[in-house]
């Protein structure tokens, strides 16, 4: 409700100045990496030119740009060929500026730790790649976008995709960031192994429970021989949060509930899931990549999240694995579980071209139609037009998936729970975790122990302020 005010608010302060005008791996990839995405989906539609594509050489109300811009994203792999992509398209189609950009990857926590020491250094880009899932964290850094998106004078609900702005306000009504793209989870499946297990294909509908039982079957061998149920995917351990019913915290980030018996009861399907060889342990999925296990015909199940759909299914088809999709699991309630992460950019306080740094985060979420085709190789863009006409249209190898599908559910999703300020909390439910699954502990006398850590994480969190 707090966020709807304040959108209407916003609005009215566009809509007031227009009236008065109207008289978000591998080593980081440099500016002249490749330019273009790696295409293993097609297109059976080409969105529209954008009647808000603002020309080469102007910026906000036909400001002249000039001068430099540097920009700091993330990425690896297809990730980081479509943000290079589309920085390159942007660069191309504003030669009057010189735009320096860095992509770094987030594994091992690197983009984390560089960002984090630019920031607090005051040597961070202009532009900073940035998530809603950081609940707060760095918005200190950050520049309020409400000024410029009222000197836009647009209706933001008329070219983004619905909710994608939200999480990027602040308590208080500051605008942190602008929305880039956002993923969700479709379950693949690998329909030969449910063939032979004589096991119906999942609907929609089924639950973690279900999976418990009938996942037996596909729980074979030993060794380098041992196929599951499914794997473990990292976005497990979230999943795995909401399969009995329970949610972590309260809507206003106030309250833990990680002491609740949903938890106790989720910590104990978990367990059930992987002694029961459904799905491996962190020991066994370690040994082999999730994606490489169900590819390799090892796992009958796959999350495949939107940023690697490309990959899963073009790898998929090269090994003769016959994929079918379903919707994710839902809880006790018919809730489906599926999880969102997001990606967005702010501008920095320190950024010495505002102008151009809005430019490009405008571009990049609504106002370029061809910087969002390079951003839908990897996610749902957050240009409505583009969303609806291109993306929800791209197709991948095995039956029946199109990015409609993640269009559809993008409204049905969690965001990623314990991303930026809540991450400490994140690490505490890891250690819960193993120490149910690998260590044998009794999942009651985990949440004993740990549930007043996580209370005692929450009562100190100063969110600046994220609801």
């Amino acid at each position: 409700m707090k966020k709807q005010q304040k959108k209407a608010a916003l609005m009215c302060m566009i809509m007031t100045t227009a009236a008065l005008a109207a008289g978000c791996g591998t080593s980081g990839a440099s500016g002249n990496a490749s330019s273009s995405a790696s295409q293993a989906a097609s297109a059976s539609a080409e969105a529209s030119d954008s009647a808000n594509t603002s020309a080469a050489t102007e910026g906000d109300g036909g400001t002249q740009l000039s001068g430099n811009l540097n920009i700091w994203a993330w990425g690896a792999d297809d990730e980081a060929k479509s943000r290079d992509a589309a920085i390159q398209v942007f660069i191309k189609e504003h030669p009057e500026l010189k735009v320096d950009y860095t992509i770094i990857p987030t594994a091992n926590s690197t983009w984390d730790q560089k960002a984090s020491a630019a920031l607090s250094s005051g040597s961070a880009g202009d532009v900073m790649q940035m998530s809603p899932d950081y609940y707060g964290m760095n918005t200190d850094y950050y520049m309020d976008l409400r000024p410029f998106v009222e000197k836009e004078g647009i209706n933001l609900d008329d070219v983004l995709v619905p909710g994608v702005l939200d999480g990027y306000y602040d308590q208080d009504g500051k605008l942190e960031g602008f929305p880039l793209l956002a993923n969700c989870f479709v379950m693949a499946y690998n329909k030969d192994m449910f063939d032979a297990a004589g096991v119906e294909y999942p609907k929609e509908g089924w639950t973690m429970d279900d999976l418990a039982d009938w996942g037996t079957k596909f729980a074979k061998g030993s060794g380098a021989d041992q196929t599951y149920a499914i794997v473990k995917h990292w976005v497990m351990n979230n999943i795995m949060l909401y399969a009995e019913g329970g949610t972590p915290y309260s809507d206003d980030l106030k309250t833990s509930n990680m002491g609740s018996e949903n938890i106790v009861k989720s910590l104990e399907l978990y367990n059930k899931l992987i002694s029961s060889g459904v799905m491996p342990d962190d020991t066994a999925q370690n040994t082999i990549p999730a994606e490489t296990l169900f590819v390799s015909g090892k796992a009958a199940m796959y999350p495949c999240g939107g940023f690697e759909a490309i990959t899963v299914t073009r790898d998929a088809k090269e090994n003769g694995i016959n994929i079918g999709f379903a919707p994710m699991p839902c809880d006790p309630d018919g809730n489906e579980i599926n999880i969102q992460y997001a990606t967005g950019w702010a501008i920095t306080k320190t950024c010495k071209n505002p102008d151009a740094a809005w430019q490009f985060l405008k571009e990049s979420a609504y106002a370029n139609p061809d910087m969002l085709k390079e951003t839908a190789t990897v996610g749902m863009p957050a240009g409505k037009d583009v969303a609806d006409n291109y993306y929800s249209t791209l197709t991948y190898d095995g039956d029946g998936l199109d990015n409609s599908y993640y269009v559809e559910h993008m409204g049905k999703t969690h965001l990623n729970p314990f991303g930026g300020t809540l991450s400490s909390s994140g690490d505490i439910w890891s250690t819960m975790v193993q120490a149910v699954t690998m260590d044998g502990q009794d999942p009651q006398a985990v949440v004993d122990q740990y549930a007043p850590q996580i209370e005692k994480e929450f009562s100190g969190y100063k969110f600046s302020s994220k609801q």
